[in-house]
C-alpha cells in the first residue's frame, strides 16, 4: 500500500503527516512495542496514550507519543538488543506531532513497510496482515 492510500484510508491526508522511521518486537507475527510490549494492531491505526498523566498524548513536556526517528541510526539500540525478534519500518504519524531534534512524537501512526533483518528467529508469516508491503533476507517479500 503506498503512503498516499494510507493517508486517505485512515483519513490523514489534510493532517500533513510524517513519516519516521520505528522498531518494533515481532511475536507470532504481531508488531508490539518494544519497551512496553502493546500490540500495534493490524486493521486500525495505533493511538498513543499517556501512561504516566491523564492527558491526550502527546505533550511537549511529557515523553508520550508514538516516536518515530529522522532516521534508523535514531534506534540502533533497540535493533542490536534482542536482535532475534527485532523489526524495523516505516511509519505514517499525524494527529498532534511534536517535533524532536531526532523525529517525532505523535498521536496516531500506521505502518507503511516492515523490514525483517536476517537475525529475526521468531514467525513473521502473519505480518502481511498489516496491508503493507513487507521486506524479508533472501527470501520472497510479501507484498500487499
Amino acid at each position: 500500500m503506498r503512503i498516499g492510500r494510507i493517508e486517505q484510508a485512515w483519513g490523514a491526508e489534510a493532517l500533513r503527516p510524517a513519516v519516521g522511521w520505528k522498531v518494533w518486537r515481532v511475536e507470532d507475527g504481531v508488531l508490539k512495542s518494544v519497551l512496553y510490549g502493546d500490540p500495534w494492531p493490524v486493521d486500525e491505526p495505533v493511538r498513543a496514550a499517556c501512561a504516566r498523566h491523564e492527558h491526550d498524548a502527546p505533550m511537549p513536556l511529557c515523553e508520550c507519543g508514538i516516536h518515530a526517528g529522522r532516521d534508523l541510526a535514531a534506534w540502533e539500540h533497540y535493533l542490536r538488543v534482542g536482535r532475534e525478534s527485532r523489526v524495523f519500518g516505516r511509519v505514517l504519524l499525524w494527529g498532534s506531532t511534536v517535533e524532536g531534534e531526532h523525529g517525532w512524537r505523535a498521536a496516531w501512526a500506521r505502518p507503511v513497510e516492515i523490514f525483517v533483518p536476517s537475525a529475526v528467529t521468531e514467525p513473521v508469516e502473519g505480518l502481511e496482515a498489516y496491508g503493507v508491503p513487507v521486506h524479508l533476507p533472501a527470501r520472497e517479500a510479501v507484498a500487499a
